[in-house]
C-alpha cells in the first residue's frame, strides 16, 4: 500500500492512498467464497453455485462490499502507520472505478489532534478559602428552614399588609368582556411574591376580609399572551381571608419534626456538617476551574474545528434541556446566537480537555471496566434511575461509552492536579 500525505490546513491532513491490485484481487477472493457459501442461484442447489457463477450473479454487490472494506482497513492502516490520531470521520473522495488489475486509489481527509509540548503542570497555584460554617450561615439556614416550615394562620379584624397572604376570589375584564382564563376562586396570593400582573398586590393592601375592590393594571409588553401584551383591565377582586405565616419556635421539638435528629443541637451540628460539604465542593469546582484556566492560558496550540463543533452541539443540547426543565418554551431559545456567544468557551473547553488527555498519557491514567461499572451505578443513584437504562443510554449514543470513559480518565488527571497544587 502506497501513502502519500499533504497538510490541508493546521489540523487537517489529506492521504492520498493506493491499494495495490494484489490485495484487491485476495479481497475479491475472500467475497466470493462467503458469497458462494449461501448464495442463492437458479439451476443450483443453496451454496453449490460455482464460484465464478457467484461473482458473475452477485458481482455489484461483491465490489461494493470489497470497495468499502478495503477502504476501510487501508484508512485506519494509514493512521497506524503514519501516527495519525483523527478527531472525526474522514471525508473520503476521488474514489477510482473497481477494475481488475488495477490498483484502487482514494483521497482521504481528516482533521486530527494537536501536537503540542506539554507544559509544567504540577505545583500550580490555586485559591484556598476557608471551609468552616458560620454562626451566622448556621442561623441563617434555620431561618429558612423556619420558612419552610411555617403555618399560615387566618387573621381576624386586620387589614391586608404587606406581611399578609390573602385568598382571594378575581376575574379579569378587558372593554367590558372578561378576559378567557383570567379568573380564579380561593387563589392563594403571598404578597410580595410578584406572582401577578405588576401593580395587581400593591392595590389589594389595605382591604379588609369580605371586601371587594375593582383594580386596573396593565399587561406587561412582554406578556405571554399577546392579544393583551401592553394592554389595560380591570379586576373585580374578593377578600376571602388574610392569613399570615407563623414561624415554628427554634426548639428540639423542631429539630425532632423535620428530620432524624432529637435536639436542636443535633440539627445545628448536622447544618454545620451539610453547610461545610457544600463549601468543599464550591471550592474544589474553583479550584479546578483556576487550574484549568492557568493550563489552557499556558499552552498555544489550534484545536480540532469538528471537536468545537461537537462541543457547542453538547452546551446548546444541555442549555436547552435547562430550558425545558424550567418550563421555558424551546421556540424562544436562538441556538445561532448561543453557539455564537459561546463559541470561545468551547474552544477553551477542548483545549482544556486535550491538556488533560496529554496528562494522562503521561501519567499513564486509565479507567478500569470496574471503575465504569461504579461511575454508571452513582449516575444511576443519582439519577433515580435503574443501572441498565444508563448504560443502554450510553451504548446507544455514538461513542458514548468512549465518552464517558474520557471524562473518567479527565477526572483522574484533575484530582492529580489538585492534590499536586499549591493552595495559596
Amino acid at each position: 500500500m502506497k501513502v502519500t500525505i499533504e497538510d490541508a490546513g493546521s489540523l487537517k491532513k489529506k492521504l492520498h492512498i493506493q491499494v495495490p491490485p494484489e490485495v484487491l484481487a485476495e479481497e475479491m477472493q475472500k467475497a466470493v467464497a462467503d458469497a458462494a457459501k449461501t448464495a442463492k442461484i437458479p439451476g443450483f442447489r443453496p451454496g453449490k453455485a460455482p464460484k465464478n457463477v457467484v461473482e458473475r450473479h452477485y458481482a455489484m454487490e461483491i465490489q461494493s462490499d470489497v470497495m468499502n472494506r478495503v477502504i476501510s482497513d487501508s484508512y485506519m492502516k494509514a493512521l497506524h502507520d503514519n501516527n495519525l490520531n483523527p478527531v472525526a470521520m474522514p471525508n473520503i473522495t476521488n474514489i477510482s472505478p473497481f477494475e481488475k488489475g488495477l490498483p484502487l486509489n482514494f483521497t482521504a481527509v481528516v482533521e486530527v489532534r494537536p501536537d503540542f509540548t506539554l507544559g509544567s503542570y504540577e505545583g500550580l497555584e490555586v485559591k484556598e478559602t476557608p471551609v468552616a460554617a458560620t454562626d451566622a450561615e448556621i442561623n441563617e439556614t434555620l431561618e429558612r428552614l423556619r420558612e419552610m416550615y411555617g403555618r399560615l394562620e387566618p387573621v381576624e379584624n386586620e387589614a391586608l399588609a404587606k406581611e399578609h397572604t390573602a385568598v382571594i376570589d378575581f376575574e379579569g375584564f378587558r372593554e367590558g368582556k372578561s378576559i378567557e382564563g383570567a379568573k380564579a376562586q380561593d387563589h392563594v396570593l403571598p404578597l410580595g411574591a410578584g406572582s401577578l400582573i405588576p401593580g395587581f398586590e400593591e392595590q389589594l393592601v389595605g382591604m379588609k376580609k369580605g371586601e371587594t375592590r375593582q383594580i386596573a393594571v396593565t399587561f406587561p409588553a412582554d406578556y405571554h399572551g399577546k392579544e393583551l401584551a401592553g394592554k389595560d383591565a380591570k379586576f373585580t377582586v374578593s377578600l376571602k381571608e388574610v392569613k399570615k405565616k407563623v414561624l415554628p419556635e427554634l426548639n428540639d421539638d423542631f429539630a425532632k419534626d423535620i428530620g432524624e435528629q432529637t435536639t436542636l443541637a443535633e440539627l445545628k451540628q448536622r447544618l454545620q456538617e451539610d453547610i461545610e460539604i457544600r463549601k468543599k465542593n464550591e471550592l474544589a469546582s474553583a479550584q479546578r476551574e483556576e487550574l484549568m484556566n492557568k493550563l489552557v492560558a499556558a499552552h498555544s496550540f489550534d484545536v480540532p474545528e469538528s471537536m468545537v463543533e461537537r462541543e457547542l452541539m453538547s452546551m446548546a443540547r444541555n442549555q436547552a434541556m435547562r430550558y425545558a426543565r424550567q418550563g421555558m418554551d424551546l421556540k424562544t431559545f436562538d441556538i445561532a446566537k448561543f453557539r455564537e456567544q459561546n463559541r470561545d468557551l468551547a474552544v477553551r473547553r477542548v483545549k482544556g480537555m486535550l491538556i488533560l488527555d496529554a496528562i494522562a498519557v503521561k501519567e499513564k491514567f486509565d479507567v478500569s471496566d470496574e471503575e465504569m461499572e461504579h461511575a454508571l451505578v452513582a449516575m444511576a443513584r443519582r439519577m433515580n434511575q435503574k443501572v441498565e437504562e444508563i448504560k443502554q443510554y450510553y451504548e446507544k449514543e455514538e461513542g458514548g461509552m468512549e465518552e464517558l470513559r474520557a471524562s473518567l480518565i479527565h477526572e483522574k488527571a484533575l484530582v492529580h492536579l489538585l492534590s499536586k497544587a499549591k493552595k495559596v
